[in-house]
């Protein structure tokens, strides 16, 4: 049996840290698949559109911070499609605010909330978002950072 050539889309994400050492998590609102999960910012890159654009577009979509830092790479993962729809390959940055913000959130999440980053692995449900946050964890502790 040969299999059929598929398509996948490509998105990014950002776990944002805030001057504090907190991350930026924003629930999904109910209409906003998977609804109601705490997630970290991010979504598709357009045809065309280089992936730091893409990341920038986002961050400012949905939750209007403008300025802020690439820290590094954290995670790439493969989200396998159910049924019609595509796989989606996933890659998430580290990103860093270095002044506070107003958050105004897009009409995709109604709440956020900055947590340390052991709280954000708590209360996250979604195992890419889960992964993501260890990975930020593991990351800063190669740097010598008591994570609480």
């Amino acid at each position: 049996m040969v299999e059929e050539e598929g398509r996948f889309g490509f998105a990014v994400g950002a776990l944002i840290e805030n001057p504090l050492g907190e991350v930026l998590l924003i629930k999904r609102s109910p209409d906003n698949p998977p609804a109601n999960i705490w997630d970290v910012v991010g979504g598709g890159v357009e045809q065309f559109e280089n992936p730091f654009d893409a990341l920038t577009r986002e961050i400012r979509e949905e939750t209007g911070i403008e300025e802020f830092e690439i820290i590094k790479a954290l995670d790439v993962f493969h989200e396998y499609a159910s049924s019609e729809s595509n796989d989606l390959i996933v890659m998430t940055f580290w990103c860093k605010i270095v002044t506070d913000v107003t958050i105004a959130l897009s009409h995709k999440h109604n709440e956020y909330c900055w947590v340390k980053p052991k709280k954000a692995l708590e209360i996250s449900t979604h195992r890419d978002v889960k992964s993501t946050i260890a990975r930020f964890i593991a990351e800063k502790q190669k740097l010598g950072y008591k994570i609480e």
